[in-house]
């Protein structure tokens, strides 16, 4: 593969990248699969031979020496591989490890990979690691972005790294190398194919168009005084809650059904959310190709997560009233909204309190709308709940 012709094989970097969305299912499939974090230990581990659950968050997996099961898709938590996997291991925010034998691919974002076994298809990892072992064999590709790759062992495919890549003594690759930043050739490392240095491979601030210097003109802005961004927050909060209630009041009363029912599910998924979903979109961003994908992403991620705040304190509110008593809809937005917005005036507990309560939000959504999906409802018709008393919930 030539200078000029590895480019195109960025298109292909883009496309590995775009695979891992898995955030896809994050929002609200991995939700779905969002075990009771309250009544389940912190692990799951497979059992027998056949198929354990298909999605877990928040659990680590552990497949036994002598077990097999099928696909594995884990959010924020590990997999270790010591028997087999038939077809693919995904893993988001967490570490996938192999000693036994995966027939397809491997993928990790915001974590690492390492084989010292044998991967039937193509390894990837995203803003992570990939080692392969001395032992290890991947059939296919290795590939790693905003991360570095380490190779004693045997890949019949290509390695790219957009940071390092290492070849160590007794290393072979039966195709092509690229690497974007640095290359560390033992001598008995053996490479069939070429070795190519892309910079385009590279996430820097020419990329992004931003450089460190540009931050300095921050100090020049002028911040309204914090009482008064409280103000206007808890005001916009108030009238975007208020517009969500009547527009959506029956996904409202099912997002105050499900964090009553499963509370410690509702923050386990917005954590996986909050993790996994920035990790791809950093992902994706990696090439100049994505970039605009990307920012389109974060900018409705970032809004997705300030209507999650409106929710989540809509739903404190909830629980507060209910453990008073009362169901009113309206009572319950004005006193979550108005409540958080104090209590994040206290330093850092405040801040940690706007964050498990956008958790909340976040989660609780996921879970409705993937409960909805089950149901075969898509929300598309909103209806007011049946007999729509004043001030029921």
């Amino acid at each position: 593969m030539s200078q000029t012709e590895f480019p195109a094989g960025a298109t292909r970097f883009v496309a590995l990248l775009c695979a891992l969305a898995v955030a896809a299912a994050l929002v609200p499939g991995a939700a779905a699969a969002v075990p009771l974090a309250t009544d389940q230990a912190p692990s799951a581990t497979a059992a027998g031979t056949g198929q354990i659950a298909e999605q877990t968050v928040g659990s680590d997996v552990v497949v036994g020496p002598d077990e097999t099961v099928s696909d594995l898709e884990v959010v924020s938590g590990d997999v270790v591989v010591h028997g087999t996997v038939e077809g693919d291991v995904e893993a988001a925010a967490g570490s996938v490890r192999i000693t036994g034998e995966v027939t397809d691919d491997v993928e990790a974002a915001a974590g690492s990979v390492t084989v010292e076994g044998r991967v039937g298809g193509t390894v990837e990892a995203a803003a992570g690691s990939v080692e392969v072992g001395p032992d290890g064999v991947v059939d296919g590709d290795v590939e790693a972005a905003a991360g570095t790759v380490t190779v004693a062992g045997t890949v019949d495919g290509d390695v790219t790294g957009s940071d390092t890549v290492r070849l160590e003594e007794g290393a072979t690759v039966r195709g092509d190398v690229a690497y974007g930043e640095t290359l560390d050739r033992a001598e008995g490392a053996t490479v069939a194919g070429t070795v190519t240095h892309d910079e385009s491979l590279q996430l820097d601030g020419l990329q992004w168009g931003i450089t460190l210097d540009d931050l300095d003109n921050l100090d020049d802005l002028e911040i309204l005084p914090s009482p008064l961004v409280t103000l206007v927050t808890g005001l916009a909060a108030l009238v975007v809650g208020a517009l969500l209630l009547v527009v959506f009041p029956r996904f409202s009363g099912e997002m105050v059904e499900t964090v009553t029912d499963q509370p410690g599910r509702s923050a386990a998924a917005g954590l996986a959310t909050m993790i996994a979903v920035p990790v791809v979109l950093l992902a994706v961003a990696i090439t100049v190709v994505g970039l605009p994908l990307a920012f389109a992403g974060g900018a409705v991620f970032a809004l997705a997560t300030w209507l999650a705040l409106v929710y989540g304190e809509f739903l404190v509110g909830s629980r507060v009233l209910a453990a008073a008593g009362r169901e009113d809809r309206w009572a319950a937005l004005v006193v979550g909204v108005v409540g958080i917005e104090l209590l994040a005036q206290v330093p850092l507990f405040g801040e940690l309190l706007t964050f498990a309560v956008v958790l909340l939000g976040l989660g609780t959504g996921a879970l409705t709308i993937a409960a909805r999906r089950r149901g075969g409802d898509d929300g598309s018709s909103e209806t007011p709940p049946p007999d729509p008393a004043p001030g029921a919930v």
